[in-house]
């Protein structure tokens, strides 16, 4: 993984759409973020197959995008427990990514 990239893309799990323009071709100034967070799955009562399966759809398309060409970084349950919620894990990549986008 590059250590600076132009921008970050945030893809949360009811946008997993292969054919959304930003994948019609790679980027290498791109990096895509797909994280598991435990703001997503409590937020409100879930059946636990749901959350599951849920992880599961994204796990399955971060590894499409990567098969595909793209920069992808997919983060755990257990890689985001230090982060309250999506906007302090965003600063936290930004900086590590140099990113000069956030989206």
């Amino acid at each position: 993984m590059k250590k600076h990239y132009e921008r970050l893309r945030l893809l949360l799990g009811d946008q997993l759409d292969i054919q959304h323009s930003w994948f019609n071709q790679t980027d290498n100034a791109t990096l895509y973020l797909l994280a598991e967070m435990r703001q997503e799955t409590d937020y409100t009562r879930h059946h636990v197959q749901k959350i599951c399966a849920f992880f599961a759809a994204m796990r399955g398309f971060a590894e499409a995008l990567r098969e595909a060409g793209h920069h992808v970084l997919y983060l755990g349950l257990d890689d985001t427990a230090d982060y309250e919620n999506f906007t302090d894990l965003l600063c936290h990549l930004a900086k590590r990514f140099n990113a000069d986008e956030v989206a």
